[in-house]
């Protein structure tokens, strides 16, 4: 499981890992490896529940993210399940901040109310938990503290915010244009954020119940944290794979970027949000190290991209999460 938000490069380590290719993994059958939890973004925005407290959700709305929630686990068990009857493993990536407990969520607001007994309302159900089972607090998903641990074993990717909140604020301007998003601004606090994955990455590395931490490399231990800016690294994502139990000879750092017929299959948003990996034929290690950021100079060319409102509101963003990508980054795989 990679566990990650948006525009942290896991195109690139899903192209990189081959996974197509890797004979140990049982694919689910979208071809995407993961998003499985996509679904639960459509309510969230069908009823602009970022930002909004809890006690003001209506049941409705509280029933509509459930169930999707619910329904989304399910898709993940059946695929475990389907991998272990063939004797394989699986391998999906998730946005983190599409699989949060509202109440989790609700700490990044001003007006946010958090307690264990309203998170009970959003915990999906499963064989061996049941709803009112509490969690530990780092667990900030809807997901059941034995499962993650029984069944999961965890890397975090992280990219530096001063390149994954500004390409996020420029895809969702296209997509969505520049009006709407100037307006969604709860939006851009729940995307934009490492406090998912430092609060994850916690939830694993202090755990005191039973989770195996031992991977295929001696040295290596779960959680893994990988950084984008490493990816470019052929030694460390071939220790990586062999880490995870991949096949390191099915690794590939070139391809043939995408032609029409690739493209035309594709989506308007999925084009825009894959466009730099669908034109490549390799790493652009430009694309993923930032080096050591000049924020005042990378300031000014926000203002001038984007405006006041929203280069300040990017400042904010970024701000608000250097210090949790830090303490990530120094726990990171290595050589």
């Amino acid at each position: 499981m990679v566990f990650t938000i948006p525009r942290t490069a896991s195109h690139l380590l899903l192209k990189l890992l081959n996974l197509q290719e890797q004979p140990s993994l049982h694919r689910h059958s979208n071809n995407l490896d993961g998003y499985l939890f996509l679904p639960a973004a459509v309510p969230r925005f069908r009823y602009s529940l970022p930002g909004k407290p809890i006690q003001d959700w209506t049941e409705e709305e509280k029933t509509a993210l459930m169930t999707v929630m619910q329904g989304s686990f399910d898709d993940w068990i059946d695929l475990i399940q389907e991998a272990e009857k063939h004797g394989k493993s699986s391998f999906i990536k998730e946005h983190l901040h599409w699989m949060v407990d509202p109440v989790a969520e609700a700490r990044l607001y001003e007006n946010g109310q958090s307690g264990s007994s309203s998170a009970i309302q959003f915990q999906v159900n499963w064989k061996n938990s049941q709803p009112s089972e509490a969690r530990e607090e780092h667990n900030v998903t809807c997901l059941p503290d034995t499962f993650l641990l029984q069944h999961i074993k965890p890397t975090f990717l992280i990219r530096h915010p001063a390149l994954t909140f500004p390409s996020n604020l420029r895809t969702a301007i296209d997509n969505q244009g520049i009006s709407t998003v100037m307006i969604e601004e709860k939006i851009q606090q729940w995307e934009c954020t490492y406090l998912w994955s430092l609060s994850m990455y916690k939830f694993y590395a202090q755990s005191t119940k039973q989770f195996d931490r031992k991977s295929l490399v001696d040295g290596v231990e779960y959680p893994i944290v990988l950084d984008a800016q490493d990816l470019g690294n052929e030694a460390l994502v071939k220790k990586y794979v062999k880490a995870i139990g991949l096949h390191e000879d099915r690794v590939r750092f070139t391809w043939k970027a995408a032609d029409k017929e690739d493209l035309s299959g594709l989506g308007t948003m999925e084009k825009r949000m894959k466009s730099t990996i669908l034109a490549s034929s390799g790493i652009e290690q430009i694309k993923l190290n930032l080096g050591e950021p000049d924020m005042e100079t990378l300031k000014e060319g926000w203002r001038r991209e984007f405006g006041d409102v929203l280069s300040e509101r990017l400042v904010k963003l970024v701000n608000g999460s250097i210090d949790a990508y830090e303490t990530l980054k120094r726990v990171r795989l290595r050589l």
